[in-house]
């Protein structure tokens, strides 16, 4: 008879244990998906930003330099270098990277040549000739921004409205060489 008695009814036993977990299965899972996406927008917006740095390229500008005066040096700014940089971003960009989200300022390229002169030495020592060597580079400087939205709601109350992230562009680069003699 005691047996009887200690049995007692557990229905809704596992309705109850559902929904004291499930809200906080819910909440791991949105951030599971919040923080994959937006490392994946950082991780596109990095590697699009190193292509477009490595890839820009003098005739992207509108530089037609010859090499054959030294000292040439010409400048460009604004629109004339962060359009080439935008579509190269574009290039390399994949899916999810919204490209209305990215801000190119202060975008500054200068092209420059410097000349070199050097002895080539010959079959003898009073047979050395004169060279001339005359290396065209590229600065290039622009800082650039992505801003990056959350997806979820739970995602603007931890991380914010939006995330921006910021690269600054500064390489040198060579973009020609040229060797004479004589």
């Amino acid at each position: 008879m005691r047996f009887i008695f200690s049995m007692k009814d557990e229905n809704g036993q596992g309705m109850v244990e559902f929904a004291l977990v499930f809200p906080v299965f819910f909440t791991i899972l949105l951030l599971i998906i919040e923080a994959g996406w937006l490392t994946y927008q950082q991780t596109m917006f990095d590697q699009s930003y190193q292509y477009s740095s490595w890839t820009l390229q003098a005739s992207d500008l509108g530089d037609v330099d010859t090499l054959e005066a030294c000292p040439a040096k010409v400048s460009f700014s604004g629109s004339a270098v962060s359009d080439p940089l935008l579509a190269r971003i574009e290039e390399a960009s994949l899916w999810g990277l919204m490209l209305k989200n990215i801000t190119i300022s202060n975008a500054q390229a200068e092209l420059y040549n410097e000349e070199e002169t050097f002895s080539v030495p010959g079959r003898k020592p009073s047979d050395a000739v004169l060279a001339t060597s005359r290396t065209r580079y590229m600065k290039i400087n622009a800082d650039v921004s992505y801003d990056i939205y959350p997806l979820t709601y739970l995602g603007k109350c931890i991380f914010g409205t939006r995330i921006t992230k910021e690269k600054k562009i500064n390489c040198l680069r060579i973009v020609a060489t040229q060797h004479r003699s004589g």
